[in-house]
């Protein structure tokens, strides 16, 4: 309603200089204007029929927008509980690998000190094994010692025993048979001594 007026205002007023009738110019300005009132009433209908498709797209895509949200929301919820479950995981193994480290440095110190007992034990079988060495050496020099001592003693006691009656008259000595049997039992018992006290290899 607005739009007319103008129209036919402007029409007049662009018909005025050209110099025709006033009637002429007014039913041109007129056809010009119905002219543009049709095609602005035909975009007006063009618009309006458009709009319920214009509010149909606005919906949906609305909707899409809200679907959007809700599944970002989703995925941020999943990546937060993924992310929780990760951490749980990394802890554990930063524990598991804490007690790995402790189990590996109590088994690196039992090591060291089982080598250590290893390197004590082996310098104490060195000194029995020396010592071993010069208590062989000991007893093979005792046993040589005994043995030259023995050989001494049981020539001195064979040689006494086999001191005869006639010996002991060219000796100018008294030697009757109860002297002689004494003196036999005498030996005896030396004999005895002496392989009793002898050093047993």
């Amino acid at each position: 309603a607005v739009l007319l007026p103008a129209l036919l205002a402007g029409g007049l007023a662009a018909a005025e200089p050209a110099g025709g009738t006033a009637e002429s110019q007014l039913r041109d300005a007129l056809k010009s204007t119905m002219l543009q009132l049709r095609a602005a009433q035909a975009d007006l209908a063009t618009l309006q029929a458009a709009q319920p498709q214009l509010a149909d797209e606005k919906k949906a895509l609305s909707a899409q927008i809200d679907l959007l949200k809700k599944h970002a929301a989703e995925d941020n919820a999943a990546a937060g509980k993924k992310l929780t479950a990760l951490n749980s995981q990394l802890a554990a193994q930063a524990a598991e690998l804490e007690k790995t480290k402790a189990e590996l440095e109590k088994t690196k110190a039992a090591g060291d000190a089982a080598a250590a007992l290893a390197g004590k034990t082996e310098a104490e079988r060195a000194k029995l094994a020396a010592d071993n060495i010069v208590l062989q050496r000991t007893a093979a020099d005792r046993e040589t010692k005994n043995i030259a001592l023995f050989k001494v003693a049981n020539e001195i006691l064979t040689r006494y025993e086999k001191f005869g009656l006639g010996e002991a008259l060219a000796a100018k000595e008294p030697f009757v048979g109860t002297t002689r049997t004494r003196l036999e039992t005498l030996v005896q018992g030396y004999q005895d001594k002496l392989l009793d006290q002898r050093v047993k290899p």
